[in-house]
């Protein structure tokens, strides 16, 4: 599990996490028990509660991990120096990245928000969502403000942008293609903007 914004866990949290993960994946939450992260992690059950207070304490540390690393790489690429073709150029290569280095989590997220288990607690999806896409909103809309894209609708062009992006992520997660690459990336970057450009 590669996608962690905070500092290394200790070896046997990080153990817990890897292995819930792995059962979520296969087994769904509602049908994992605290007793099969544990046996799977090697460790007793209060290790584990004393790292995360329960199995919704691992998914949470689980979901809130994967998000907020996610969401702290993204930023960052939009946010660092460069016109916006660049900017997004970036941005999109991470989106890319991330699911090639951690597929398992990122596959683990898209069955969260396409199939979410009702027993689950409930996540910051729509919070992560809302604030990602009015970032790179705002960054089309700086992009119209200097001169770069033409007037236009900032929402539909997030979508279509963000929608091009995810549908290629999930081709290579389904399919093994597209090839995910930073090619692939600026391709859909300049396809898109083609049409936005003053």
């Amino acid at each position: 599990m590669s996608l962690d914004a905070t500092p290394p866990h200790p070896p046997s949290a990080d153990r817990i996490l890897r292995k819930a993960l792995e059962l979520f994946s296969k087994k769904g939450y509602d049908a994992t028990s605290v007793r099969e992260i544990c046996e799977a992690a090697g460790i007793t059950k209060p290790t584990l509660y004393h790292f995360y207070g329960s199995k919704e304490g691992v998914y949470r540390a689980l979901v809130g991990g994967a998000l907020g690393a996610f969401h702290a790489r993204m930023l960052a690429e939009l946010e660092a120096p460069g016109t916006v073709e660049q900017r997004l150029k970036r941005m999109a290569w991470a989106y890319f990245a991330i699911g090639l280095e951690s597929e398992d989590v990122v596959r683990f997220i898209l069955s969260l928000v396409h199939n979410p288990s009702s027993a689950a607690p409930a996540t910051e999806f729509p919070e992560f969502y809302e604030e990602l896409s009015g970032r790179v909103g705002r960054v089309v809309a700086e992009g119209v403000a200097q001169g770069e894209l033409a007037p236009g609708p900032a929402s539909v062009r997030v979508l279509v942008l963000m929608g091009a992006l995810g549908e290629a992520l999930c081709g290579y997660l389904t399919a093994e293609r597209p090839q995910l690459d930073p090619a692939l990336a600026d391709s859909i970057v300049e396809t898109v903007l083609k049409g936005w450009l003053a």
